[in-house]
C-alpha cells in the first residue's frame, strides 16, 4: 500500500477513512445507490414493509415476529407482507405490486428457507432474490436482504444447503449494493434462539431479528 506524506507525516488517517468507506459495514449500504436512505424519492419515509415467509409471518409460538418488533424499536411504520410457504419465486412476483402501491423507504426480506426445503435449487433463489433487490432500486426502495438463521433438529438435513445459500445471498448483497443483515452469523449455532422444530425462532431469536434489522437500517 501506498501512503502519501503531508508535512512530513504520513497521512494514515485518511487512507484508511477511504477504505472503510469504500468498504462499508455488515448493512452493505451503497454499490449503485441501493442502499442509500437519503434517496428514497417520493418513498414514505416513515414506511419499511417486510416480506419472508412463516418465519417472518409469525404465529408459530415464538411470540410476535420481528417486523412489529422491528417498528417498535425504529419508530417506523413496517407492513409485514410475508406468508407461510412463500418462496424466492413468490415474493418477486409480488414485489413490484407492493413497491409501487405502498412506497416503502426500505424493503425487509429474508428469502429461501422454503425454496431449499423443496429442493427448488440455489440458483434459481439467488437469481429471484436479485429480482427482488432490483425492483426495489428501480423504486428508489433500499433492499435489506437477510441470510437465513440455522435449521436445527428434525431439519439439520438442510444445514449444508442453507450455509451454500447463505454464502450466495452475501455475495448476492455485495454485488448488488443492497443492505445486509446476516443472522446466520448473529445466531451462531442457533441454540436457545430457535423452538423445537428447528426451524422458527423462539422469542429471544425474534427480538434478536429486530434488532439485527434495526441495526441495518
Amino acid at each position: 500500500m501506498k501512503f502519501f506524506k503531508l508535512a512530513g507525516i504520513v497521512s494514515c488517517v485518511s487512507v484508511l477513512t477511504a477504505m472503510l468507506g469504500s468498504v462499508g459495514c455488515d448493512n452493505g449500504g451503497g454499490g449503485g445507490g441501493g442502499g442509500d436512505l437519503s434517496d428514497i424519492g417520493d418513498n414514505n419515509a416513515n414506511l419499511y414493509i417486510a416480506l419472508g415467509d412463516s418465519t417472518t409471518d409469525g404465529n408459530n409460538g415464538g411470540g410476535a415476529p420481528y417486523p412489529p418488533r422491528l417498528a417498535s424499536i425504529t419508530g417506523k411504520s413496517v407492513n409485514n407482507y410475508s406468508h407461510q410457504n412463500e418462496s424466492t419465486g413468490g415474493a418477486a412476483g409480488k414485489v413490484g405490486g407492493i413497491l409501487a402501491s405502498a412506497k416503502p423507504a426500505a424493503c425487509c426480506f429474508m428469502l429461501g428457507a422454503v425454496d431449499i426445503i423443496n429442493n427448488y435449487g440455489q440458483e434459481n433463489a439467488i437469481n429471484n432474490l436479485r429480482s427482488i433487490i432490483q425492483q426495489c432500486k428501480a423504486n428508489k426502495t433500499v433492499p435489506v436482504i437477510a441470510t437465513l438463521p440455522p435449521m436445527l433438529y428434525s431439519h439439520s438435513r438442510f444445514d449444508g444447503a442453507t450455509k451454500s445459500l447463505n454464502s450466495a445471498i452475501r455475495g448476492l448483497a455485495s454485488s448488488e449494493g443492497a443492505r445486509l443483515v446476516d443472522l446466520e452469523s448473529k445466531f451462531g449455532s442457533g441454540e436457545g434462539l430457535i423452538l423445537g422444530d428447528g426451524l422458527h425462532p423462539n422469542e429471544a431469536g425474534n427480538q434478536l431479528m429486530a434488532e439485527a434489522f434495526a441495526d441495518a437500517l
